[in-house]
């Protein structure tokens, strides 16, 4: 029986590996390894500054390959993207996959050196339409998607919702392959009452990249509005100058408030502990593609207040899988964790949901092995 052909696969349009932050960086890491581990050669293409407190040129079986960029605002993907090109365009590499919006410019470029490419749509709208971006970067990276989306030999996404709309505004069918979650054990809070004092139940959570689409600010500001004497956490960091504004601006409102903690980007144990010992998980964004902060919450037996937007919609379900909120309306997040706070059984009976709906739904191994027949095929096209 002959084996399998081995694929060269290389990934783009990413800050790198290992992920520190950023649902594009956990999406490729968690697909990349499970590709390696089936014997394929996977490279991921990342920034210089992203990879320096990394100093392997492997992880978890992807090769790291760390090319020059600057970290302002779009230009960090169209840089990294650039010199990311030209070294696939010269290698022996079989399939590119594209991840990050910048990095589509040069979709058209890689298919003229041979390359056979997958675009792969992490959200629409939400690449140019956050406040961060003036009307230069909105304009770069909306013409970057749609020759992306347009110009690829296949295209997939992470959400239903987004198969629909690039159907209905760019024409372009796409194959759904979802954000996976890992099986969510809570530890119990060690590291986490070391270093921040926090126990079991006794705070709120939100865990993601801090970016004004996420609407941090909203979170900051609960505790004005809640009876209970309840702490926040925000764990997850700036991607650039503008959020770190942004960020510092957040830092500068509370500064005197030693209930609201910001613990920076976690990873390993600690991002456990947070996940799993949370009273409440938020995620009050104006715009996701799907949150694979919110899945894991969920994973981990926690009941998510969310907007209600389509990317949260898919994966909740309202009163049984987690808590929706009109989408705009910050009064309405404020009293849903409020009385969320003073009913525990109810919060409780939400996780447990919660749990059970991930594990049936959401497979990183699902979804790496249908990456790998979308591979195949697309090479065997070129074939024939």
């Amino acid at each position: 029986m002959m084996k399998p052909e081995i694929l060269r696969i290389a990934m783009i349009g990413t800050k790198g590996i290992p992920a520190r932050w950023g649902g594009i960086e956990r999406y490729i890491e968690e697909i990349g390894s499970r590709l390696a581990d089936r014997g394929h050669s996977v490279t991921v293409y990342g920034s210089r500054w992203y990879c320096a407190g990394y100093r392997l040129d492997a992880y978890r079986g992807i090769r790291i390959c760390r090319v020059p960029s600057i970290p302002v605002k779009a230009t960090d993907a169209l840089i990294n993207a650039f010199w990311a090109s030209l070294a696939v365009g010269k290698s022996d590499i079989d399939i590119v996959q594209f991840h990050g919006f910048g990095s589509y410019y040069f979709v058209p470029f890689l298919r003229k050196c041979g390359k056979k490419v997958v675009v792969t749509a992490h959200g629409i709208e939400s690449g140019w339409d956050n406040p961060k971006y003036g009307n230069l970067a909105r304009h770069v990276l909306s013409r970057a998607f749609r020759i992306g989306v347009t110009r690829a030999d296949a295209v997939t996404t992470v959400a239903e919702h987004l198969k629909q709309k690039l159907e209905r505004q760019y024409q372009v069918h796409s194959e759904v392959m979802p954000s996976g979650v890992d099986e969510g054990n809570a530890p119990a809070p060690d590291l986490i009452e070391k270093e921040f004092g926090l126990h079991c139940g006794d705070y709120l959570l939100f865990l993601g990249r801090i970016d004004p689409i996420k609407r941090v600010d909203w979170v900051v500001d609960l505790l004005q509005h809640v009876r209970s004497r309840v702490k926040i956490v925000i764990a997850g960091g700036p991607q650039d100058a503008t959020t770190r504004q942004y960020y510092d601006q957040l830092i500068g409102r509370v500064k005197t408030d030693s209930r609201i903690i910001f613990t920076g980007p976690v990873t390993g144990k600690k991002k456990a502990e947070l996940l799993g010992n949370c009273a409440l998980f938020l995620a009050p964004s104006s715009y996701e593609g799907l949150p694979i902060t919110v899945l894991e919450a969920m994973s981990y037996h926690r009941c998510c207040i969310a907007s209600d937007i389509s990317a949260h919609r898919e994966i909740i379900r309202h009163d049984q899988t987690g808590i929706l909120f009109p989408r705009n309306d910050q009064v309405a997040f404020f009293r849903s964790v409020d009385r969320l706070l003073g009913l525990p059984e109810v919060a409780g009976r939400i996780g447990s949901s919660a749990k059970h709906y991930c594990r049936r739904i959401y497979s990183w191994d699902n979804t790496s092995i249908a990456y790998e027949n979308l591979f195949r095929r697309t090479i065997s096209e070129q074939k024939r």
